[in-house]
Parts: C-alpha cells; sequence; structure tokens
C-alpha cells in the first residue's frame, strides 16, 4: 500500500491494553491522524465504525489487542484489503495460520508487526552498536509463586517472548531443541528447562518457573572478550570486557577487566506498549521491517512448539 502521508489513518479492533492518553500522544506526534474503533473503547478521540466494510474504507493501519478478535479468519480479511496490522495476541493462532498470513502479507505488501516488550525495554536500545556473536546463552525467568502465576501459561507468556530474544541474538538458524519439565504445584510443568543448539555453534539454555520465592528475568550471553547480562527486574545492562592479552599471560588480574553497569528508567507496560506502537509506524511510513515480525515470530513458535513436544515426553507430574 502506497503511504502518501506520514499520518496514518488507524483503526483499533476490539478492546485491549491501549488507552486514552496513548493516542492522544501518538495524535500529537502526528503520527495518528484519525482513529476509529470498531467493537473497542468508547473514548472521545476515537470514531465508532459500525462493520469490517468501513474498518477497511478508513484506515490504513489495523492495531489489535484483544484476543476475542485476533482470529484467523479477522486477520486474513484485514490483510487482503492491504491493511497494515499490529498483532498483539496470537494465542488462537495455529503455526499454519501464521505462515499463511506472512505469505498473505508478502502479496498485499504490508507490515505484520507482532508484540514483544522485552523487544522494546531500554536496555536493548543499547545492544543495537554492540557486535554480537555470542557463544553461551543463558536465560533465567522466574515467576513469584506469591504472584499470580497460576494464570499464568509458562510456554506462551513465559518461555515464547524469551525464547524469540534468545534467536534474536544468537544470529543463527536453529539446530536442536531439548526440553524437559515437572510439575511441583500444579497439573501442568511448572519449572521448564530448554537448551537450544544453533548452526553457527552457538548454545543457549533458556530456565523458567512459576513456584519461585522470588522474581527472577536475566539473560545473559557471553563471546569472547566479552559477556552481557540483560536484568529486566532493574532494568540493567552489565558489559564486562577482557584485556587483551600478551601471549605467555593467560592468567588476567582483577583491574584487567573492564565492568560497567548501566541502568536505564524502569518504565510500565503502557509506555511500552506505545514504544512498540510507535515502531510500527515508522515500520510503515519507512518501509522497514520491524524488530519482532511475523516470520521472526513464526521462528520462536516453532521452538516453543518443539519445547512442547518435548515436555509431552519428558514432563514429570508431581
Amino acid at each position: 500500500m502506497q503511504i502518501n502521508s506520514k499520518t496514518l489513518n488507524i483503526g483499533i479492533l476490539g478492546q485491549g491494553e491501549f488507552n486514552e492518553s496513548m493516542i492522544r500522544n501518538l495524535q500529537e506526534k502526528k503520527m495518528f491522524g484519525m482513529c476509529c474503533g470498531l467493537y473497542s473503547h468508547s473514548y472521545d478521540e476515537l470514531i465508532t465504525l459500525r462493520s469490517f466494510e468501513e474498518l477497511e474504507q478508513a484506515t490504513d493501519a489495523v492495531l489489535m489487542f484483544d484476543p476475542s478478535y485476533c482470529l484467523y479468519e479477522n486477520l486474513v480479511e484485514i490483510l487482503k484489503s492491504c491493511k497494515h496490522v499490529f498483532l498483539g495476541d496470537t494465542s488462537h493462532l495455529s503455526r499454519r495460520e501464521l505462515k499463511k498470513l506472512s505469505s498473505i502479507a508478502r502479496e498485499a505488501g504490508v507490515v505484520i508487526q507482532v508484540r514483544n516488550p522485552l523487544r522494546y525495554m531500554n536496555i536493548h536500545s543499547e545492544l543495537k552498536d554492540k557486535e554480537l556473536a555470542p557463544h553461551i546463552i543463558e536465560c533465567s525467568h522466574y515467576i513469584s509463586r506469591k504472584g499470580q502465576s497460576d494464570k499464568l501459561s509458562l510456554i506462551e507468556d513465559v518461555l515464547l517472548p524469551d525464547i524469540d530474544v534468545v534467536l534474536s541474538l544468537s544470529n543463527s538458524r536453529v539446530k536442536t531443541v531439548f526440553a524437559t519439565g515437572v510439575g511441583v504445584l500444579f497439573d501442568d510443568p511448572d519449572v521448564v528447562n530448554a537448551r537450544i543448539e544453533f548452526y553457527n555453534g552457538c548454545h543457549a539454555s533458556i530456565s523458567a518457573s512459576r513456584i519461585s520465592d522470588k522474581d527472577v528475568h536475566k539473560i545473559r550471553f557471553f563471546q569472547n572478550n566479552y559477556y552481557y547480562t540483560l536484568n529486566y527486574q532493574n532494568q540493567s545492562l552489565r558489559i564486562v570486557q577482557g584485556a587483551d592479552k600478551s601471549a605467555g599471560d593467560l592468567t588476567p588480574a582483577e583491574d584487567e577487566f573492564a565492568d560497567q553497569t548501566n541502568y536505564h528508567d524502569i518504565v510500565n507496560q503502557s509506555e511500552i506498549l506505545e514504544k512498540e506502537v510507535e515502531s510500527f509506524y515508522y515500520c510503515i511510513v519507512l518501509g522497514s521491517q520491524p524488530s519482532c515480525n511475523l516470520e521472526d515470530y513464526i521462528e520462536a513458535r516453532t521452538v516453543a512448539d518443539r519445547v512442547v513436544d518435548q515436555l509431552e515426553r519428558n514432563f514429570r507430574r508431581k
């Protein structure tokens, strides 16, 4: 679809996590022009639509946050009318359906961006200028059992976003996946460990739990002369760099390491969502690919499905 203006008319299908303030902010930045809602909130900024036909006629792009409307049939209709899509929920979509949607989007020449808040946290902005070539990746994501962990899907809500980030760091395709899990407090797995081997030799270990004593969410990755720690809890990025060593002296002193930790502002989920939608806007007007596009998401889902297959064989109930 040819965009003739940097201001886009946006349709919002269903209700969801967005709010009136976010719409207003994006309008003030001249990103959004007319904002329409179909089966959505009754905000002053939203023009109420009555049908999919009106949605297709009035908009350049559609934001979909509500799982009730993130359905395959709806997406096919929207994509075939050459509308860009921000897809906030994929729980009702199979991998086969996602691949078909990707093919339709390519034929229509439109952008599909899949939501993953981890990719848009401030600590990731520092990584864009780094030369990353990890050999080992370790991801630990533990949810406190005192919270709402019993309502979380350990695969969809916890593992899948982390798998997507790990794949983006590896710079390679997946070779093998092995996973095991155990049900300590629940009938479904509440502790899972997955090991991923990539064709470039990189290995990743991802551990997830929803019965932890405290919340932990870190990704560490190691490469020649560097290791990085992404701490999602306090929004910090630690970078440890080893000094160049002359031949013959293989025992580095403590002061020969450069150890730096950079802290970023902690932002709420609404602010992160606004950043994701801003990124979606720029991908449309600049003709670029989202950092979390549908093809990347399908690859992450493929790995997650392989983890599920492994768990069906290796899962031990309490």
